[in-house]
């Protein structure tokens, strides 16, 4: 082996070996003393994946390496080539060379390998969802949501998710696939922005907690008082916001927002104060209050959530219990989307109602949470009854 070429395969171990953890697992190899001068550097790369010794359990460390055996080690290390700093690159370089014939009969495509790679990254999730209310009978709907992440320069990622939901055996072309979800996001001149169409959540939620179809600008800056303004459109109304959210300690968070439409219909002028607070072992609480000042109108509203543990892992459950209470016309538009269960177009999600909620959530399978939510509700100003019930299961992948 050409000397120069040695060196450079020596500068990509370390490569190959990316990420491997220091401690080292028992001797994987009965041929190899512990002793042994390279013992600490042949179980790092066993334990990494780059080398497995023979089906008899030994490594034959005198054994010549052929050039498929480091073209194997030269594969691994490109797959990690985004975390080399310049002089390992340049080495990888020389190796591509060297070792191109070895490298392409191994199925790795040296000339194409970074023009081939995918740089958008798939998630998602599946959601299927039943929903009951009283006289007004059920509702059971599929959703898929798939997910997209690409780095488009070092400080801009884009951000985008398509969208179909239809209820059960009826995908028909109202529910057709849609992007409700399209936005770069970076860092500029110390701010932090998204732009284009994204998630608006204000506060707590109670003024703003919407996902999709929010086109605009959104800057923020700090660090444990966090400062957010924006400009976004959705369907045929215009809103400017603004929120405010201090760590006030380890386990307390306090907001303040802002959310007023630029529209003649003046429907919202809305401000909200609330806190967030995890400091009782696995309990969670949050709480909300606001008021719509908007033109002919005078709106309160506000929430309340306690919250014991978590659906994480596989087998783990969270339950909680939460109020709301809110007048009509504080949220017309919608722009909260706690709507488990309410079919009843009487009333909002937090316009014209009050009462409680009861939910529990319960991770049946990695990945995959099943949710009930009781939801005892009634139409504030008239004190009807609107009870209502949702079961929903989320898998994602």
């Amino acid at each position: 082996m050409k000397k120069q070429t040695a060196l450079a395969l020596a500068a990509v171990f370390s490569l190959s070996v990316a990420g491997t953890a220091l401690a080292a697992p028992a001797n994987p190899f009965v041929d190899v003393p512990a002793k042994h001068w390279a013992y600490d550097s042949i179980n790092k790369l066993a334990k990494s994946g780059v080398i497995s010794g023979y089906g008899d359990g030994t490594f034959k460390g005198d054994k010549t390496l052929t050039r498929y055996e480091i073209a194997v080690i030269v594969g691994k290390a490109l797959a990690n080539s985004d975390k080399a700093d310049a002089e390992t690159k340049k080495a990888l370089e020389a190796l591509k060379t060297e070792f191109g014939v070895e490298l392409n009969n191994l199925g790795v495509r040296v000339d194409n390998l970074e023009k081939n790679a995918s740089k958008v990254k798939f998630t998602g999730e599946v959601r299927e969802r039943y929903d009951y209310q009283e006289d007004y009978g059920n509702k059971m709907q599929t959703r898929l949501r798939l997910k997209m992440t690409a780095q488009v320069d070092e400080n801009v990622t884009f951000n985008g998710r398509l969208a179909s939901q239809s209820t059960w055996g009826n995908a028909d072309s109202a529910n057709q696939v849609k992007l409700d979800q399209a936005y770069i996001s970076g860092k500029a001149a110390g701010l932090d922005y998204s732009f284009g169409r994204q998630p608006i959540f204000l506060g707590q939620g109670l003024l703003a907690d919407v996902s999709d179809n929010n086109d605009g600008l959104v800057l923020s800056g700090g660090k444990d008082v966090k400062v957010t303004t924006g400009s976004f459109k959705r369907g045929k109304s215009n809103f400017v916001a603004a929120n405010i959210d201090a760590k006030v300690a380890d386990d307390l968070n306090v907001t303040v927002s802002y959310i007023k439409d630029k529209d003649a219909t003046k429907a919202y002028k809305s401000t909200a104060a609330g806190l967030s607070y995890t400091g009782f072992g696995k309990f969670a609480i949050s709480g909300e209050y606001g008021k719509n000042d908007a033109k002919n109108i005078d709106a309160k509203a506000w929430m309340a959530k306690v919250k014991y543990g978590n659906a994480g892992a596989v087998n783990t459950a969270g339950v909680w219990i939460g109020y709301r209470n809110a007048d009509k016309d504080f949220d017309p538009a919608g722009l909260n989307t706690l709507d488990y269960g309410i079919l009843d177009g009487s009333i909002g999600v937090v316009d014209n109602v009050k009462g409680l909620e009861y939910g529990v959530e319960y991770t049946v399978f990695k990945n995959g949470v099943l949710t009930f939510q009781y939801n005892d509700l009634e139409q504030k100003n008239t004190k009807i009854d609107k009870k209502n019930i949702c079961a929903h299961l989320v898998y994602s992948f």
